[in-house]
C-alpha cells in the first residue's frame, strides 16, 4: 500500500510539473511578423497575449503568446501558422522594413519545356500506393510536434529512407540541418548537377504536426505527412530512371513550420548569405484531400513567382490536359506566412505553392486528431500522385533544361537611397542611357553594345545630384566567362576611388579569354567608397546592363521591348481574338511570336490574331514575344487566360461564381448575382445576364470592383471633419464598418444603409488608424491617417 501511495504521490507531482511547464511555456512571448490586419483581429480577442512593435505597408513586428499563435493557427487562419518567427526584435523589424522591396529585389528566371521523353517516362512510374504507405507510416508516430522525440525520429527514420532510395549514388548526399529556433532538425537530400552545379532546383515541405493540444494526437495525415510522401515518391521515381540532373537538385523536409517556419527560414536565409542560385522553389503541403471541383490549385499570394505560377500552369497543360495523367487546375489563395516557400520568397526567389483544393474547401481536419488517412475523400493517394507528378514535370524540366533555364542569375547589389545622388547617365559603345535612379538598382539589361576581344573599350559615367555635390566611388564589373558572378580574376574591369569629379571615364581591355556571347556588365556608384559587386550600401546605385564579347561594331544585338495590353474579344465556343500594343524596336519590329501555352502558334505581322480551333469552355493561356529582322527576341508578354463559351447558349455555362478568397487573372471569368464578369487589368468588365447568350445593360452601382478597392475612401490623410466611405461588390448590404486603432481596439462599429457612407470623425485624435469589414472570410483593410 505504501508503495502504490508513494507511487501516486509521484505521479501527481509530475503531472502538476508538467502542467506548470506547460502553462509557463504558453505565457512566454516571442518575435514575429504577421500582416497588420491580423494582429489587430488577434490582440482584439487577446490584448494582454500580442504587443504590437511596429506596423509598415500592411505588416507589423509583434510579440505573441503561444496562446495567441495557437488562435490564430488554429481558428483564425487554420492553414499555415499566419507568423513568421523571428530571433529578435531587431529581425522582426528588419522584416517588416524590407517586406516592401522582397519583388524589387526577386531574381529573374524564365522557364521552357523541353524534356517531354524524360518526363514522360518519369509520369508512368508513379505508384500511387507507395505515397499512401509513406502517409500511414508518418502518421504512425501520432505527433510530430516539434519539441517532442518523435518528430525528431520521425526526421531521423526518413533520413534512412532516402539514403536507401539513392543506393550507392556517388553524386547523392542527404543530411540533417540542426536549428538555433528548434531541436527538431529539417532534412536535406541533394543531387548534384551534372553540368551547373552551381544551379539549384529546389521542393520541399514540412515533416511536423501539431493539434491544439501540442505534444500528443496531431497524426498530421494530410498536413503534412501527404506532402512529404509526395516528395518522397518523386525521388524514388528519379532514382528508378537513374536520373542525373545537370542542374543540382534538392529534396527537403522542415522541422518547425506549424510553430512560425523557423526550419525553412534559417535554411532560406542561409542559402541567400551563400549567394546560392535557387532557379526555383516549389513547396508541397497537403495534397491528398481532393476538397474542390479541380485537381491542383496554384494559390497567387503576393509573394508567389507570377512567372513560376504561370509555367507550373504551362507544365500542366502540356504534361495533363489529356490521357492517362490528366487532371485540372485552377488558383486560390492562402496568408501571410502560409507554408515554407514563404521563406524562400523572403529570400528573393521565386516560388510557387500548388495545395489540394482551394483555401475555404481544403481539409477542415487538419491540426485536429482527426487529420487521418482515412479521411481522405479518395482512395489509395490517388489525389497525392497528381503533385508527385507536377513535382516530377518540375524537376526534370527545371533541373534538366540548362539551354532553356532562363536570364543568367546575378546577386543583388542596390542603393537604399537615391535621393541625393544616383547614375545619372552612363555611354559605353552604343550604349547611352540617361536614368532616374530606379530605387536604387536599375534593371537595363535590355540595352547592350558589343565589345571585341583585345581592344580599348571606354565608359563614362555621369552622376546626378539633386543639390550638394558629394564624394563619389565608381565600379565596373564584366562577367568574362558568363558563370553568373563577377568573383573571377579581371572581371572588375575599372573602379574608383570617392570624389566629386563629373562626369568621369575608365578605359578598359576584354581579354581574349573571354567567352564569346552576351553577358552581364554591373556599373555601381557608391557614397563616399568604391562599391563592392554585390553590397547593399545606403546611398548611390547600381545598374545592370549587356554587353557582347567577340562582335564586331555596327551588329543589332537589342531586343524589342516586350508586348503589352495583351486581350481578348470576341470570345466564342471555337475562337477568340487577342489584341495587343505595338512594340518598339532600334531597327524595327518585323512581326510577334505567338502562344498558347508551351505550343509555339506561329508569327503574326500586325498587333492583333484570331484563334480557332479552341474546345468550348476550356480555358487556355495566351502570350506573346516580339522580334527584329536579326533575330532578337523580346521577353514574354504578361499572360492572360481566356475561357471560351459552353455549348448551352447560356454565357455563364461552367463558369464558377465569385469567390473573395480567390486572386483572380486577367482573363478569368465568374459569376456574381446572375451576371457575367471578366478580370481585366484594374477591375472588372460586365459581359451579360446569365441565361442569355447575347449582352445587355447593367444598372449603374453594379459593377464587380478588386477585392483592393472594396474600401475606398477620402480624404486620406484627413483633417476635416467627415471621411466619405464607398464600400463595393454589395458588401455593404451584409457587414458592418469597423474603425479600429494600432493597438487593434474597435473605436467604431457601423451599420451600413448604402454604398456611400459620411461618417462624422471630428472626435478622431491624430493618428493612424485601421478601417475593415467585420466577419469577413477576408478581411479588406485600408490604413487611414488622421492629422
Amino acid at each position: 500500500m505504501k508503495k502504490i501511495n508513494l507511487f501516486i504521490s509521484v505521479l501527481l507531482v509530475c503531472l502538476y510539473v508538467s502542467n506548470g511547464y506547460a502553462q509557463q511555456e504558453k505565457k512566454e512571448m516571442f518575435y514575429a511578423t504577421m500582416e497588420t490586419k491580423d494582429a489587430i483581429a488577434l490582440k482584439k480577442g487577446h490584448p494582454e497575449d500580442v504587443k504590437v512593435i511596429a506596423s509598415k505597408n500592411g505588416f507589423s513586428a509583434v510579440m505573441l503568446s503561444h496562446n495567441a499563435a495557437e488562435e490564430l493557427h488554429h481558428k483564425v487562419l487554420v492553414h499555415g501558422p499566419g507568423f513568421v518567427y523571428e530571433h529578435s526584435e531587431k529581425d522582426a523589424l528588419r522584416t517588416i522594413e524590407n517586406e516592401q522591396n522582397r519583388k524589387s529585389t526577386q531574381r529573374r528566371v524564365s522557364y521552357t519545356i523541353t524534356q517531354d521523353r524524360l518526363v514522360k517516362e518519369s509520369l508512368d512510374l508513379v505508384n500511387n500506393v507507395n505515397i499512401a504507405n509513406q502517409i500511414k507510416e508518418l502518421e504512425r508516430y501520432g505527433t510530430r510536434y516539434h519539441t517532442t522525440s518523435k518528430a525528431k525520429q520521425s526526421v531521423t527514420d526518413l533520413k534512412r529512407k532516402w539514403e536507401q532510395l539513392a543506393g550507392n549514388r556517388s553524386d547523392v548526399s542527404v543530411r540533417l540541418v540542426n536549428h538555433n529556433s528548434t531541436s527538431m532538425p529539417s532534412l536535406v537530400m541533394t543531387i548534384r548537377g551534372t553540368e551547373k552545379p552551381d544551379d539549384y532546383v529546389i521542393i520541399g515541405g514540412h515533416i511536423d504536426s501539431v493539434s491544439p493540444e501540442r505534444t500528443t494526437n496531431a497524426p498530421g495525415a494530410d498536413d503534412n505527412a501527404s506532402g512529404i510522401a509526395t516528395i518522397t515518391e518523386a525521388a524514388r521515381v528519379l532514382f528508378q530512371m537513374n536520373f542525373k540532373p545537370k542542374r543540382t537538385i534538392e529534396f527537403m523536409a522542415y522541422a518547425a513550420e506549424e510553430v512560425g517556419l523557423r526550419g525553412s527560414k534559417e535554411i532560406a536565409e542561409d542559402y541567400k548569405r551563400r549567394n546560392v542560385n535557387v532557379v526555383g522553389y516549389v513547396q508541397f503541403d497537403m495534397t491528398n484531400y481532393k476538397g474542390s471541383s479541380r485537381d491542383i490549385y496554384i494559390t497567387d499570394d503576393s509573394y508567389n513567382s507570377q512567372t513560376l505560377n504561370s509555367f507550373l500552369r504551362q507544365l500542366m497543360d502540356h504534361y495533363n490536359a489529356s490521357g492517362t495523367h490528366k487532371f485540372t487546375y485552377g488558383t486560390s489563395r492562402c496568408n501571410y506566412g502560409c507554408s515554407d516557400h514563404y521563406s524562400w520568397a523572403q529570400q528573393g526567389y521565386q516560388v510557387s505553392f500548388p495545395i489540394e483544393a482551394t483555401f475555404r474547401e481544403s481539409n477542415p481536419n487538419i491540426h485536429t486528431t482527426r487529420d487521418t488517412f482515412d479521411r481522405s475523400p479518395t482512395p489509395n493517394a490517388t489525389h497525392a500522385a497528381k503533385f508527385t507528378k507536377l513535382a516530377l514535370e518540375f524537376l526534370i524540366e527545371v533541373g534538366n533544361g540548362v539551354s532553356g533555364g532562363g536570364d543568367p542569375v546575378y546577386c543583388a547589389s542596390k542603393g537604399k537611397k537615391v535621393t541625393d545622388e544616383y547614375i545619372g547617365n552612363v555611354k559605353l559603345g552604343s550604349i547611352d542611357n540617361t536614368t532616374d535612379g530606379s530605387n536604387g538598382y536599375g534593371d537595363h539589361t535590355g540595352i547592350s553594345t558589343n565589345l571585341s576581344k583585345g581592344s580599348s573599350h571606354t565608359i563614362t559615367i555621369t552622376p546626378k545630384w539633386s543639390g550638394t555635390a558629394y564624394d563619389e566611388g565608381y565600379a565596373v564589373w564584366i562577367d568574362y566567362n558568363q558563370d553568373k558572378d563577377f568573383k573571377d580574376a579581371g572581371e572588375l574591369v575599372w573602379s574608383k576611388a570617392a570624389s566629386k569629379t563629373s562626369p568621369v571615364n575608365g578605359s578598359f581591355t576584354v581579354p581574349s579569354s573571354a567567352k564569346n556571347g552576351r553577358t552581364r556588365m554591373r556599373v555601381s556608384m557608391k557614397y563616399n567608397g568604391i562599391p563592392t559587386a554585390c553590397e547593399t550600401f545606403d546611398y548611390g546605385e547600381v545598374e545592370d546592363y549587356t554587353v557582347v564579347i567577340g562582335g564586331t561594331t555596327g551588329g543589332d544585338t537589342q531586343a524589342p521591348s516586350v508586348p503589352g495590353g495583351l486581350t481578348s474579344s470576341n470570345v466564342t465556343q471555337n475562337s477568340c481574338t487577342l489584341s495587343w500594343n505595338a512594340s518598339t524596336d532600334n531597327v524595327g519590329v518585323t512581326g510577334y511570336i505567338l502562344y498558347r501555352g508551351s505550343t509555339n502558334l506561329g508569327t503574326v505581322s500586325g498587333t492583333s490574331k484570331n484563334v480557332s480551333g479552341l474546345a468550348a469552355s476550356t480555358t487556355y493561356e495566351f502570350k506573346i514575344k516580339a522580334k527584329d529582322a536579326a533575330g532578337n527576341e523580346s521577353a514574354f508578354s504578361d499572360a492572360i487566360r481566356v475561357t471560351t463559351t459552353g455549348n448551352s447558349g447560356d454565357i455563364c455555362d461552367g463558369v464558377p461564381a465569385y469567390d473573395s478568397s480567390q486572386n483572380y487573372q486577367v482573363g478569368d471569368k465568374v459569376t456574381y448575382f446572375g451576371r457575367l464578369y471578366e478580370k481585366t487589368s484594374s477591375s472588372w468588365r460586365f459581359l451579360g445576364n446569365c441565361g442569355t447568350s447575347g449582352k445587355s445593360t447593367l444598372k449603374k452601382g453594379e459593377m464587380l470592383v478588386e477585392d483592393a478597392a472594396v474600401i475606398q475612401f477620402s480624404p486620406n490623410p484627413v483633417k476635416e471633419e467627415y471621411l466619405t466611405i464607398s464600400i463595393g461588390n454589395e458588401l455593404w448590404k451584409v457587414k458592418k464598418l469597423l474603425i479600429s486603432d494600432m493597438n487593434g481596439k474597435i473605436i467604431r462599429k457601423i451599420a451600413l444603409t448604402d454604398k456611400i457612407t459620411k461618417l462624422l470623425i471630428s472626435d478622431l485624435a491624430s493618428g493612424t488608424y485601421f478601417i475593415s469589414l467585420e466577419g469577413s472570410a477576408k478581411k479588406y483593410t485600408q490604413q487611414l491617417l488622421r492629422e
